[in-house]
C-alpha cells in the first residue's frame, strides 16, 4: 500500500540521496504516536513510503523492499515513536546496516541485540547484549539487531536473494524475519551496528491496577504475562501537583479570555 504524498509532508534536502521508508502493519496503526512520528518525520527529497498490511511481517518487508526506490530502505513496524530527526541521523552513520537503540518490549526489558550463537545455545536462541555492556555513544558492532528502524543500504539488498526476510529458515529452529535477515547478511560479509547515539521507542500495552501497600493505596502496572510494577507513592504526588498546577494556568487563561 502507498501512500498519497501528501500524508507525509516533512521534506528536506539534506546531502543524503532519497531511499524508501517501509512499514508492516496490521490493517491499522496501533498507536497514534507511530503516525504522528512519521508526520513529522525529515527525510532526503523524493524519499518514498511502502506502507504494508498483513499479519506476515516478513511478506509485509519483503513486499515493500520489491517496490523501493533509492539507496536505502528503512524498515519498521507501527508501534514505534521517534524523533523527526533519526533517519538523518542513521544516514549520517553511512554504513551498511544500522539500527538504532530500542527495547524489547517483553521482561527483562533488554536491548533488542543479540550476540553470535554458541554451540551449547538451545535452537532458536541468541545471547542477547545488556544495558551495562553498551557505549554512552557511537556505533557498537552486532551479531543480529530487531528490524526497528534498521536502515539497510541497496548494495546489501542487491547482493543477498529474494525473499530477504524469512520465518522459521535458520537450520531448525523457528526464527524472527530480523533474525534470519542478519543472519544472511552476516554471511555475505555485511556488518550490522547499533547506533548508541540515536533512540526509538517500543509501545507495548500496559494494564493498571490499584495497589495496596504499606504506604496505602498506589498504583501498579501489569507489562506483558508476567511482570508487575507498584509506582511509588511520591510518583502519584508529584503528578497530581503537576495535574494541579496545569489546572490552575488553564483557568486563569479562561478567565483571561472571558474578561472576568
Amino acid at each position: 500500500m502507498e501512500l498519497s504524498p501528501n500524508i507525509i509532508q516533512k521534506e528536506c534536502n539534506p546531502d543524503h540521496p532519497p531511499g524508501t521508508i517501509c512499514i508492516a502493519s496490521g490493517e491499522l496503526s496501533r498507536y497514534p504516536s507511530f503516525p504522528d512520528s512519521l508526520v513529522n518525520l525529515l527525510r532526503p527529497k523524493g524519499t518514498t513510503i511502502e506502507w504494508h498490511c498483513g499479519l506476515n511481517v516478513a511478506a509485509n518487508f519483503n513486499a515493500g523492499i520489491r517496490q523501493m526506490v533509492g539507496d536505502w530502505v528503512w524498515i519498521m513496524g507501527d508501534d514505534h515513536q521517534f524523533e523527526p530527526n533519526l533517519l538523518l541521523r542513521l544516514l549520517d552513520r553511512n554504513i551498511d546496516i544500522v539500527v538504532p537503540l530500542v527495547v524489547r518490549r517483553q521482561p527483562p526489558f533488554i536491548p533488542v541485540l543479540f550476540r553470535e550463537p554458541l554451540n551449547d545455545t538451545p535452537l532458536g536462541q541468541f545471547p542477547p547484549h545488556h544495558w551495562h555492556e553498551l557505549p554512552a555513544h557511537g556505533l557498537y558492532e552486532v551479531y543480529t539487531a530487531g528490524s526497528a528502524g534498521m536502515l539497510i543500504r541497496k548494495h546489501v539488498l542487491d547482493a543477498m536473494e529474494d525473499p530477504w526476510f524469512e520465518l522459521g529458515r535458520m537450520g531448525k529452529d523457528l526464527t524472527n524475519e530480523d533474525t534470519y535477515f542478519c543472519k544472511k547478511a552476516q554471511a555475505g560479509g555485511f556488518k550490522i551496528y547499533a547506533d548508541c547515539d540515536t533512540q526509538m521507542v517500543h509501545w507495548t500495552p500496559v494494564g493498571l491496577f490499584p495497589a495496596r501497600t504499606t504506604e496505602g493505596w498506589t498504583v501498579g502496572l501489569v507489562v506483558g504475562d508476567h511482570c508487575q510494577v507498584v509506582l511509588p507513592h511520591d510518583i502519584l504526588k508529584q503528578w497530581a501537583a503537576r495535574i494541579k498546577e496545569e489546572s490552575k494556568e488553564q483557568f486563569t487563561v479562561a478567565q483571561v479570555k472571558g474578561g472576568k
